[in-house]
């Protein structure tokens, strides 16, 4: 039973995360139900800096993780299945936690936003609806990844009878 505990920098980026997504969510679901318009335009600023907040966040973390890949507890697959799955899901989320806020950045970016930001006139369009269903949908598939990341914490602690969260949590010894 492996009990080492992550780093406490990984372990305030991996709350600080969770905790910005959820967030994020709360905004994204939010601002579909507003118009686009100059005086809706500070949630899209707030959900752009948050997403920016994130992909900077997911980087660090990213950076401080391959610096420090031998030092960090290694999980205990039970077949080479679940390793290939382990890896999949992390991996997923972390390309997803990059690319999600470029997206979204791009789709502002594209009509103008930024512009905006700076002096410039109000975007005379929405962004392009393309963009937004790719970046919402790849939204869904952060969620979807995030769920069988926690069922897999959930089954793992069943099956090893350890409790992963005593890793990646500061407040449980």
């Amino acid at each position: 039973m492996n009990t080492q505990k992550y780093p406490k920098p990984l372990i305030i980026m991996h709350w600080l995360t969770v905790l910005l997504l959820v967030v994020e969510a709360g905004i994204g679901i939010y601002m579909e139900s507003l118009e686009f318009n100059e005086q809706n335009f500070g949630f899209y600023r707030l959900h752009a800096f948050t997403g920016v907040f994130i992909l900077i966040i997911t980087l660090i973390r990213f950076s401080y993780k391959v610096r420090h890949l031998h030092d960090l507890p290694q999980i205990e697959y039970y077949g080479k299945g679940h390793e290939i799955l382990v890896k999949s899901v992390h991996g997923l989320m972390y390309l997803l936690l990059i690319v999600i806020p470029i997206v979204g950045f791009y789709s502002i970016y594209v009509i103008g936003g930024l512009k905006y930001d700076l002096g410039g006139p109000f975007p005379s369009q929405e962004p392009p609806h393309s963009i937004t269903e790719i970046h919402e949908n790849l939204v869904i598939l952060l969620g979807i990844l995030a769920l069988i990341h926690i069922a897999g914490v959930v089954m793992y602690a069943k099956k090893t009878g350890e409790n992963p969260l005593r890793r990646m949590c500061l407040l449980i010894k």
